[in-house]
């Protein structure tokens, strides 16, 4: 089963490209079924749900403690914030045949178990997410270890040993593969809070491929974390920036999105890996021919002496190497030669 569900993500490829839904959809189904159609037609790979109730990820209490008192949902409760963006459990099976119909992988974080086991059996998920708030969830990772179905963890607000006991809980449930997503967890990120350079050493650390979950303005980030490896792009789709789309102040609107997309693929085709182990190419590569060599400016006789009068170094570089200039003059032609003609070790003696 493994190897079947992780064919589509691999390092040798191309970032899997996932546009996240997440409550941009403001409570309407038909905006959420578009900004399915918008994801595929921007290049989407996949699309993210998210899963829960109100009740399920939070109690409805007016308490201070419930109240968010900065950044982008400051003065709202937590229920309150909840039940809003959430996407209706209703709503699943529809958007994921519509994704279906799309070509599009679709999957979601669940945020309790009771949401695994509706996600299972309504919609049967390739893969599961696991949100960054939730990584310390362990009820909830066994339940996810357990379907043996690949996992993209967020480790944005957990410390190392915290990412190392979760990874222990689901490889001991029976996870095949953990894909660890670097995230800021703030919303909007800002760009002076990444250390992408990081990313090589999550992958050694903790043997699992990486990737990003990027809350910040543009693509920027999602290029740098692709030339630094990540395999995964995760990225926040909106249709607007209306306040009924509740994340849309840091998601892309679909030309951005497909901005981003085209933008991470070029990157990873600009990071292709030498075969051969060596950064000296064995062939010459492309464009090599504007580069200089010795050719014949001045038609030159059988036997006539080779000097600077009768040869340059000259383009276009298909001729002798420049570097055997010293070496060739007052040598002697062994055929008449053109001008133009490209020197060779065989025209000299």
């Amino acid at each position: 089963m493994s190897s079947e569900r992780t064919s589509f993500i691999s390092t040798d490829s191309p970032p899997f490209v996932v546009a996240e839904l997440s409550g941009n959809h403001g409570g309407s189904l038909n905006k959420a079924l578009e900004l399915v159609d918008a994801a595929a037609d921007a290049g989407a790979d996949a699309i993210k749900l998210q899963t829960y109730k109100a009740n399920t990820i939070t109690v409805d209490s007016k308490c201070d403690r419930f109240l968010l008192h900065e950044g982008l949902w400051k003065g709202r409760y937590l229920y309150e914030l909840y039940e809003k963006a959430m996407t209706p459990w209703e709503w699943h099976p529809r958007l994921a045949c519509r994704a279906k119909e799309k070509n599009l992988f679709c999957f979601s974080s669940p945020f309790d178990e009771s949401a695994v086991a509706f996600l299972e059996d309504e919609i049967d998920p390739p893969i599961y997410k696991i949100a960054s708030f939730e990584l310390n969830h362990f009820p909830l990772l066994k339940k996810i270890g357990a379907l043996q179905k690949p996992v993209l963890a967020s480790i944005g607000v957990s410390t190392d040993e915290e990412i190392g006991l979760a990874l222990q809980v689901l490889r001991e449930s029976g996870c095949p593969e953990i894909i660890l997503l670097y995230c800021i967890s703030e919303y909007p990120a800002k760009i002076e809070d990444f250390e992408l350079s990081t990313l090589p050493a999550i992958q050694d650390k903790f043997g699992c491929k990486v990737g990003l979950s990027d809350h910040s303005p543009g693509h920027l980030m999602a290029v740098v974390a692709t030339a630094l490896g990540a395999c995964v792009i995760e990225k926040h789709l909106t249709l607007d920036k209306k306040s009924t789309s509740i994340d849309g102040e840091f998601s892309l609107l679909p030309y951005e999105f497909n901005n981003l997309c085209n933008a991470v693929r070029d990157a990873h085709k600009g990071m292709q890996v030498c075969t051969s182990g060596t950064n000296i190419k064995e062939t010459p590569p492309k464009g090599s021919r504007f580069k200089r060599s010795i050719l014949v400016c001045k038609n030159i006789s059988k036997g006539e002496l080779l000097s600077a009068k009768n040869l340059r170094i000259a383009r276009p570089g298909d001729g002798m190497c420049p570097s055997k200039w010293d070496e060739v003059l007052k040598k002697s032609a062994t055929r008449n030669l053109p001008v133009g003609h490209p020197l060779s070790d065989e025209d000299v003696s």
